[in-house]
């Protein structure tokens, strides 16, 4: 039997995922650790919720997925681009690193990668130096999701707890972003093609890939999105060379997935220069794969145990 104080909080006599208008709504515990009903599909993540916080928030965990995550979302969001040189991997910062623009966890990952205010670096350059970022970055997660107001303490110390079948619970509005983190999740996991317009895919494809891959299903979105751009190459090829010209980090992702052979000379230039890069954050199944296009992912952590790296 769970201890009452081990279980989850839920806000009394509201939908499950909803929080409250009011500040001091009642609240009550669920049965067993945390609520196990079917949440209904949300097709947009939670609101003001990062990949990686939405790992942390599911699981009480920061996990390697949820840091390879948060990369992968810095990089699409336009904080640094990549490119491949020869045997090494060069970064280049694209924008100033605001604190105020960017999470705690964020602005620690990214120091991490560009030291002592460089704004091109190599990955063979950083990656020694890498442990330690990392680390304070897990931490910084670990703490804001205490500062949101999920968790009364850091979920870290409920795991020596959990041997005696105790464990750091979520409070009432911690539940609901899971709850609605869940049907964010579900939306992923059954999206089809024929239910997304191709004027969104571009956009849908880059602000969603680091959930799946916080979720571990990369790879099906990834397909979902691919075979919305070969129906559209069947219909109007050009428009999908237009489309996704303007965000060559997707089109990179996308590599491997679409015959980009058949968008003429513009689009075998783009292949080209994809095909360079490869890719960077290959976690093997953790990240659902993507195939080829993450196959060069793995080169980021090449030589780190991630595990032993975040002492879990």
């Amino acid at each position: 039997m769970i201890p009452r104080r081990g279980r989850d909080e839920l806000y009394l006599d509201v939908t499950p995922g909803l929080v409250p208008t009011e500040g001091d709504a009642p609240t009550t515990r669920v049965r067993g650790r945390e609520w196990k009903g079917e949440a209904a599909v949300q097709f947009h993540p939670p609101r003001g919720v990062a990949p990686a916080l939405s790992g942390t928030v599911l699981d009480g965990v920061v996990d390697p997925r949820d840091l390879a995550a948060m990369m992968i979302d810095l990089s699409l969001r336009g904080w640094f681009s990549l490119r491949k040189q020869d045997d090494d991997w060069q970064l280049e910062l694209q924008r100033a690193i605001i604190a105020s623009e960017l999470s705690p966890a964020e602005v620690v990952l990214l120091q991490g990668l560009f030291p002592g205010q460089a704004e091109t670096v190599l990955l063979s350059q950083v990656k020694p130096g890498l442990a330690q970022p990392l680390r304070a970055c897990r931490d910084e997660l670990y703490r804001e999701v205490v500062q949101q107001g999920w968790y009364r303490r850091d979920p870290r110390r409920g795991r020596l707890a959990r041997l005696v079948k105790g464990r750091v619970p979520r409070t009432a509005r911690g539940s609901a972003v899971r709850i609605q983190t869940l049907g964010f999740r579900r939306y992923l996991e059954t999206a089809e093609a024929s239910q997304i317009r191709f004027e969104e895919a571009a956009d849908q494809f880059s602000r969603y890939l680091p959930y799946a891959m916080v979720f571990g299903i990369a790879d099906r979105w990834a397909g979902v999105i691919g075979e919305v751009v070969r129906r559209q190459q069947l219909v109007d090829s050009a428009s999908v060379a237009a489309e996704f010209a303007s965000d060559p980090m997707a089109w990179y992702l996308l590599d491997g997935l679409v015959d980009m052979a058949e968008l003429g000379a513009a689009g075998v230039e783009l292949a080209g220069m994809l095909g360079d890069m490869g890719g960077l954050l290959d976690l093997g199944a953790g990240l659902g794969g993507i195939g080829d296009a993450f196959d060069g992912l793995g080169d980021f952590f090449d030589g780190f145990d991630l595990f032993d790296l975040f002492d879990f």
